[in-house]
């Protein structure tokens, strides 16, 4: 019976089109390949010799940089091509990244390469989410995503594993495992994955109306569609939700168990790459049916759920159990956030639209971490998880209040020829 339940449920990623699968297989090479990001603090730290507080700041400059790279992105990305500037962007990327080993240990070469180099890897995000769009249909659109999101998971779940061995007498080889996993990937997209014409033919019967490209301005875009901007707002709420599981955990598990508390937390982050992985395929199946803004008030309440769940208990297997409920929310939130947004944008401003909610969710995630550790150190623990559970709980009742209002309005989703 298990095993006829898993068949079906994988049954979702049969058929799909060869470009999905090559890009899938691209971006589980990088998730292999993420060695850099988990250890960047401790790179900044221990190997280039900077105070806790400058790496903080360089952490911050770092992102700072791959968001600007992500807002030059967009534009880019509709204006010469989704896979042109994804495999630009990344190229250059994997170059800098490789020259910086030969400077893995230098005090300003390496941080500003850092920099450089994810600035460059920004650009090419928006793109890249727009060329899986580009290769998928509405109707397909549930399995294209979560399958692009199960591969570079099941990369990601052994690729920091690797760079921890890597990290104090290899150095180098953190940067070029991850330059080479880069170029490994772009070389895949170039070769395997197809150019879509962005402005598509309006008449085309198997395209969405809403995702017909027009000649207007991103701006223009988002006034007739302000719900994408409302859209963003709420999932940036989420995504505060999803990292107090590596920010507020961690140093919520060290107060209560001493040295312990980092034990557990690698335990817990290697359990939830195993839901994840697990997962994915049921949460795609039991949710198919369902609207995205419905989806996403479920995530909401998991959130909510999880850490409700970590807050009334300290024993070891309700923080599992609660751990699993988070690790759900974060496979709704992952899927059903691109779904939604490929649903929904203009074929010719995929790009556009997706480097500008990425960056309504980075400057809104920004302040988030001064913030939640400005509340931990005045108010506690407890009262900030309390503020953590009414975040992600004021997005699921924000998220359902527009399951219920479009459930009154109806959309065309097919254009008549």
């Amino acid at each position: 019976m298990i095993s006829q339940r898993i068949t079906e449920s994988l049954k979702a990623y049969q058929g799909l089109p060869k470009e999905i699968y090559a890009l899938s297989l691209a971006r589980f090479i990088l998730g292999l390949g993420n060695f850099i990001i988990p250890f960047l603090a401790l790179l900044l730290t221990q190997k280039q010799g900077y105070s806790t507080a400058a790496a903080g700041t360089l952490v911050m400059l770092v992102t700072g940089t791959y968001m600007l790279g992500g807002f030059l992105g967009g534009k880019l990305s509709d204006s010469y091509g989704h896979k042109q500037v994804m495999v630009a962007g990344e190229l250059l990327g994997a170059i800098i990244l490789l020259i910086c080993g030969f400077f893995a240990e230098h005090h300003w070469i390496a941080p500003a390469s850092m920099c450089l180099a994810y600035f460059f890897i920004g650009v090419a995000l928006p793109a890249s989410n727009a060329l899986v769009a580009d290769h998928s249909q509405p109707q397909n659109r549930d399995a294209v995503m979560s399958l692009s999101y199960l591969a570079y998971n099941l990369g990601s779940g052994v690729g920091p594993v690797v760079a921890g061995y890597l990290f104090w007498n290899h150095t180098e080889w953190i940067y070029w495992g991850n330059g080479l996993a880069v170029l490994i990937g772009i070389l895949i997209v170039q070769f395997q994955v197809s150019s879509v014409q962005q402005h598509q033919n309006n008449d085309d019967t198997n395209q969405s109306i809403l995702e017909q490209a027009t000649d207007r301005s991103v701006w223009a875009v988002f006034r007739e569609r302000p719900r994408l901007l409302i859209f963003g707002v709420l999932c940036t709420l989420l995504w505060f939700a999803l990292n107090q599981m590596t920010l507020t955990s961690p140093l919520y598990f060290s107060q209560l168990f001493s040295a312990d508390g980092a034990v557990l937390f690698g335990q817990l982050m290697t359990f939830a790459s195993i839901v994840v992985v697990v997962t994915t395929p049921f949460v795609l199946r039991l949710t198919r049916k369902q609207s995205e803004f419905n989806s996403l008030a479920l995530a909401g309440t998991l959130f909510a759920l999880g850490y409700l769940g970590i807050l009334l208990s300290t024993a070891i297997p309700f923080i599992f159990a609660a751990w699993f409920i988070l690790s759900v929310a974060e496979v709704l939130l992952l899927t059903k956030e691109g779904v939604y947004i490929a649903n929904h944008s203009p074929s010719s401003h995929r790009g556009r639209i997706s480097g500008v909610l990425l960056t309504i969710r980075n400057i809104g995630l920004m302040p988030s971490y001064l913030l939640i550790g400005f509340s931990i150190e005045q108010v506690g623990y407890d009262t900030s998880w309390l503020i953590i559970i009414g975040v992600a709980g004021l997005a699921a009742v924000s998220f359902g209040i527009l399951h219920v209002q479009q459930s009154g309005n109806t959309v065309p989703s097919r254009a008549h020829s």
